[in-house]
């Protein structure tokens, strides 16, 4: 009798396990699915980002941003330049205000281009 209680209790200890390592295979398959979802969505994340990028490149907005730095950049280092050489202070307006014209034409004839 007691053989078969234990043939018993060891068929539901069985069926408990096998309970158990479904449920945590079930849980594995949800979370392997999450997983290939993120991946996809971090793949289209990136393709956005790309496209986007792109965009930022082509935009004529930041070409001038860009052309407008260098365009300052050029007339600080000229007046640094000026001032070094000695330049007097009633000339300088006169000649940034000449050079800054002409980088504006020189700058903005690219665009039309």
């Amino acid at each position: 009798m007691k053989l078969f209680n234990w043939s018993n209790k060891k068929d539901q200890q069985d069926k408990e396990i096998q309970t158990q390592v479904d449920f945590l295979q079930a849980e594995n398959d949800q979370l392997l699915d999450q997983v290939e979802s993120l991946k996809l969505d971090i793949s289209e994340a990136r393709s956005e980002n790309e496209h986007l990028k792109e965009a930022l490149n082509r935009s004529t907005f930041r070409q001038g941003l860009i052309k407008m730095t260098i365009g300052m950049s050029i007339l600080i280092v000229s007046y640094a330049l000026l001032v070094l050489v000695g330049e007097r202070n009633t000339n300088l307006p006169w000649l940034l205000l000449i050079e800054a014209v002409f980088l504006f034409l020189m700058l903005n004839r690219g665009e039309s281009k």
